[in-house]
């Protein structure tokens, strides 16, 4: 039986994720970026999508059209919460890792990866007020 390009890509990251603490990489400099979110699950190919994502003080939210993911990243652990409008959808929390511009992770208990590009930056970040990177 072949493996699906999704399961491979989320065993792969399992197995990237495995000692994370040994694999993290720097972060992108706080700011507001022209990004993209790509998912997969075993079942399924890699999905992206564009995505406008900001980095502030080990706070990232990640907004693709009216979803928000906002993730609080601590020594390798990133607590997700996912809010479509205002009402909250789903909140997990898992290890994370950076590879150059990108942020992996993965929830265990749906078997989907996550894959986070920050890409061309467009501004910088704020100092002070709410560290949403002008993301509201």
């Amino acid at each position: 039986m072949k493996l699906s390009v999704a399961a491979a890509v989320l065993t792969a990251g399992v197995l990237g994720l495995t000692g994370c603490s040994t694999l993290q990489k720097s972060p992108p400099q706080d700011g507001l970026y022209q990004g993209e979110l790509c998912t997969a699950t075993p079942q399924g190919p890699l999905n992206c999508g564009p995505a406008e994502v900001s980095l502030v003080r080990g706070l990232a939210k990640v907004r693709v059209s009216d979803f928000v993911y906002d993730l609080t990243l601590d020594n390798g652990d990133v607590d997700v919460t996912l809010v479509h409008v205002r009402m909250l959808v789903d909140v997990f929390s898992a290890r994370y890792t950076w590879d150059g511009p990108y942020l992996r992770f993965i929830d265990e208990e749906r078997r989907t990866f996550y894959r986070v590009r920050f890409a061309d930056p467009l501004a910088p970040a704020r100092q002070s007020g709410t560290p949403n990177g002008g993301m509201g």
